[in-house]
């Protein structure tokens, strides 16, 4: 039997859907992958740069507590088993829980470094945004809401931590933080990581065809789309600004239209390592999402929002179908007390989402 650096060595030319066909060859073969997977995609491995052993298990349960997501280039990294030099790790979270992550990066030693535009104080340049977050008078609303940096981003906290030269970057969210993931400018970046699981919402494209669709709806500068497209094909991406027809109209290419949801069959979902059983379930796997196109074949990520003051977190929501089918658990006067209520959208998404894999059978 080979040793276990030459199985990382072998294994890490593979794409992920090649692993997992090599680890269903034999007993031998499925043994040898699995202790790689437990080497190579431990989230430890990915967050050393910014934080202690101790730190990473804080971190985690910040994220549990608060609905927190990594993505960006940190969660591509993870899930490509790739290493991009000096990259920052990017955080987002709604902008209603974003003190409590900055204070305890204060105190872990970071250090605030405002932007131009921004007080140097933390404490008032948070409640500056936290006063001017929009309301709503519906808990079904559209996505409507751009900011400095693009829809959905209410505010961007830049935290610094020396010896070595480390760099967190805060990002909040007026509503939920999918609504900014469903806003990147191209599919290989929709990814992200909670407490608990790691999700790639496109992988056949992103890690077997290495390619990326771009957002025709994504709200960012046209010079920073340009500076983003350039990174990602350098670093391997093919960008694809509109597909063929016939790709629009095959149900089984990578990009296929139609109402999503987090954690459906079409996502790669992959349980972090070490697990925190003490931990509860997440609730992001309530959110959805659909991808549209447009005359000109180029591709739209479409959703509203959902927000209640009984729901501890808010929800994309793929369109009227899937409204209705939250909507008799949300009536006033119908709806339980707060924890329960995220528990039961869950749930009633999860319902959702079995329904329509029985009617593909």
């Amino acid at each position: 039997m080979l040793p276990s650096t030459t199985d990382d060595l072998l294994f890490s030319c593979l794409s992920p859907a090649n692993l997992f066909r090599y680890a269903a060859t034999c007993k031998t073969a499925r043994s040898s992958v699995s202790s790689y997977c437990q080497r190579a995609f431990k989230i430890g491995n990915q967050l050393k740069n910014f934080f202690t052993e101790e730190e990473i298990l804080y971190f985690r349960y910040w994220q549990s507590r608060t609905g927190m997501l990594i993505s960006g280039s940190t969660a591509l990294q993870f899930l490509d088993r790739s290493f991009y030099p000096d990259s920052d790790l990017d955080i987002y979270v709604e902008h209603l829980y974003a003190d409590r992550i900055a204070y305890w990066l204060f105190s872990i030693g970071y250090e605030f470094v405002s932007r131009k535009r921004q007080t140097k104080d933390f404490r008032l340049a948070y409640q500056e945004i936290h006063h001017g977050t929009p309301h709503h008078l519906h808990a079904f609303f559209p996505a409507e809401t751009i900011g400095y940096f693009g829809k959905g981003v209410a505010e961007v906290y830049d935290f610094h931590k020396s010896h070595p030269d480390r760099k967190i970057q805060l990002i909040t969210s007026y509503h939920s933080p999918l609504e900014v993931v469903f806003d990147f400018h191209s599919t290989c970046v929709m990814n992200f990581i909670t407490h608990e699981k790691a999700y790639s919402l496109y992988p056949r494209a992103t890690f077997e065809e290495r390619r990326s669709l771009h957002s025709s709806h994504a709200s960012w500068r046209k010079d920073s789309q340009t500076v983003a497209r350039t990174k990602y094909a350098r670093r391997g991406w093919l960008v694809v600004d509109r597909l063929t027809q016939s790709e629009i109209d095959n149900r089984t290419s990578a990009f296929a239209y139609g109402r999503r949801a987090v954690g459906d069959q079409y996502c790669w979902t992959m349980e972090l390592l070490p697990k925190l059983a003490d931990l509860p379930q997440g609730f992001v796997e309530s959110n959805s999402w659909g991808l549209s196109f447009t005359h000109i074949r180029q591709a739209e990520m479409k959703f509203m929002l959902l927000k209640m003051p009984e729901l501890r977190f808010s929800y994309t929501v793929a369109d009227e179908i899937i409204e209705a089918y939250l909507s008799p658990a949300l009536r006033e006067g119908v709806a339980p007390p707060r924890d329960d209520l995220d528990t039961d959208v869950r749930m009633l998404v999860k319902w959702w989402r079995e329904d329509q894999a029985n009617e593909r059978r």
